[in-house]
């Protein structure tokens, strides 16, 4: 008796083209890889801003570190960093705006802070493309860059 299947699928040895996704059809490798590597930067960044968020709101409601009028300080910081994460999450054009000054609020912070700073201030500036009602999605850049990365080895 034969070893080979008669239901299994047929092989090829053609190669399949590369589908490009429709959106990012006029972006070479190298700048699909900028953009999402840009993108990732974002996400990153809004990590880092919800850790600062929690270290703020716990550290406005201890006594002992801070004072009672800087406790309201503390309290509208962690407000306006909610709103900007809230922004950020949903890739919107003035949670751009928001994530630019809180990264140059952040550049005061030295020497972690003025890092998440200026990488925040370079990912925020360099990408204007994925906020906004138009903006690119995450997903939809990482699959494109993970199909391309595969295709081209």
């Amino acid at each position: 008796m034969s070893e080979t299947n008669p239901y299994e699928a047929p092989q090829s040895d053609v190669a399949a083209p590369i589908p490009e996704t429709y959106q990012f059809k006029d972006l070479d490798f190298k700048q699909l890889k900028k953009l999402y590597y840009r993108s990732c930067n974002v996400n990153g960044i809004t990590g880092l801003l919800v850790l600062g968020l929690i270290f703020i709101v716990i550290a406005s409601f201890m006594p002992d570190i801070v004072a009672e009028g800087l406790q309201l300080v503390f309290i509208g910081l962690a407000v306006f960093y909610a709103v900007t994460i809230f922004g950020l999450f949903k890739r919107t054009s003035w949670g751009r705006i928001l994530g630019i000054i809180v990264c140059i609020i952040s550049l005061i912070n030295i020497p972690i802070g003025t890092l998440i700073g200026v990488l925040g201030l370079f990912a925020f500036f360099g990408a204007p493309e994925l906020f906004g009602p138009d903006r690119v999605l995450h997903k939809d850049l990482k699959s494109e860059f993970k199909l391309r990365k595969k295709n081209k080895t």
